[in-house]
């Protein structure tokens, strides 16, 4: 099946999603403090010389272009509702879009800084993993449809390789994880590792009525499923263990009334034809601190590297020259009743340390919505347990969308 062409957006965080996780509420508490200290040194700011044309913003002397701002903007904005936005609506988006290209500027430079390079082999081994999921042809196709600037496109998946060396390579080694801090969070989070009660069963399916109820009794009778499937090899067997609440609604059904080692009938269902075969159910469970010090240690750390982003972009505020254009910035436009003016100069006005309609800032991370620091534990860490008691995770953050061509109309799409 072809890929949807809107989905040529999302692709730009796949390469990564295995090592990334939800968004949290760390790297959003900086968020206030820096939109206040940008909009204080806009207002502070301005009066300089006026930005090249073209130009709308400078990180340290390195541009970001107008262009470049417009592609990531209508990309960002391509399942537009048919509904013209507001000024204010277009000011927000374009703030936002901006300070996610001033972050990954930062980003940029600080990896430069400590000789960290991303290098044409990454990106196109990312590139790589993103086009195998279209068959041949398809994705170029879905660049022309979506109106997508191959090239501007290869740039965003840059910076996402970026952000994640960043994560990787500069922040993750300022942080340690004490088996001692490990511990006293278990203890005053016991309730948090408990594996709750289980019902576990096969589901039995293949194209054929006939293999799949030949299986289904090897099964019944004690078989392993990688056997089960090798003396059938049209079927399939799944072990599956799951809460009984959180069971589809036809799964339920099956598998109500049955006892132990029963199976279901084989029906025709989902794949082809299908028999569910009840195992057993497993009760509830507290994890020792042995078993859940990998999930333990995750928490920690996403929390820790959320406090090392916010100070690293803190630090980076004190130090680095933004500056933007000020017609992007409504605040200094109206800030005449406090004694500043908004720079003379038309769509050149510039202004130092400025960041567009901050107060609507979304993620810093330069990662579109939602920062998605990477797993740093490494190769060890085991996978968290779908089905722990644990708080919810926050809502996952949407991927990255990717730029537009170059000055190409985009048209117009309902949805």
């Amino acid at each position: 099946m072809v890929p949807s062409p809107s989905l040529l957006t999302h692709a730009l965080s796949a390469p990564f999603r295995r090592h990334s996780r939800s968004p949290h509420a760390g790297v959003r508490a900086v968020l206030p403090l820096l939109c206040a200290a940008l909009l204080a040194l806009l207002l502070a700011g301005c009066g300089e010389d006026p930005l090249p044309e073209g130009v709308v913003a400078t990180v340290n002397d390195r541009p970001i272009m107008l262009r470049t701002l417009e592609a990531v903007h209508d990309m960002n904005s391509m399942s537009w509702s048919g509904h013209a936005p507001s000024v204010e609506q277009l000011q927000a988006q374009y703030g936002g879009v901006l300070s996610d290209l001033i972050v990954q500027e930062l980003v940029a430079q600080a990896l430069s800084r400590d000789n960290i390079a991303v290098t044409d082999a990454e990106v196109a081994e990312a590139e790589a993993e993103v086009r195998a999921d279209y068959p041949a042809g398809e994705f170029e196709k879905s660049l022309v449809e979506e109106y997508i600037d191959l090239d501007l496109w290869r740039s965003m998946l840059r910076s996402r390789i970026a952000m994640q060396k960043f994560m990787r390579q500069v922040l993750r080694p300022t942080i340690s994880i004490p088996l001692e801090e490990v511990e006293a969070y278990y203890s005053a989070h016991k309730q948090d590792y408990r594996l709750p009660r289980r019902v576990q069963f096969l589901v039995v399916a293949g194209p054929d009525k006939a293999a799949v109820d030949k299986a289904r009794a090897m099964a019944q009778n004690g078989a392993r499923p990688a056997d089960v499937e090798a003396a059938q090899p049209t079927v399939t067997v799944r072990e599956v263990k799951m809460r009984r609440d959180r069971l589809p609604a036809l799964w339920s059904k099956e598998l109500a009334g049955l006892a132990s080692r029963q199976a279901s009938a084989v029906k025709q269902g989902e794949w082809g034809y299908q028999s569910f075969l009840l195992v057993g159910e497993i009760p509830e469970k507290q994890l020792e601190l042995s078993h859940a010090y990998p999930l333990v240690e995750r928490v920690l750390l996403e929390r820790k590297m959320d406090e090392a982003y916010a100070r690293w972009i803190e630090a980076e505020l004190r130090t680095a020259r933004i500056r933007v254009s000020a017609h992007l910035v409504p605040e200094a436009r109206g800030a005449g009743a406090d004694g500043a003016s908004a720079t003379p100069g038309g769509g050149n006005g510039t202004a130092t340390g400025g960041m567009p309609n901050a107060a609507n800032m979304q993620d810093p991370s330069g990662l579109g919505q939602g920062m998605q620091t990477p797993d740093a534990m490494g190769e060890g860490a085991s996978d968290a347990l779908p089905d722990l008691a644990a708080p919810p995770a926050a809502e996952e953050g949407k991927g990255a969308a990717a730029p537009p061509a170059n000055g190409v109309q985009r048209k117009a799409k309902t949805k």
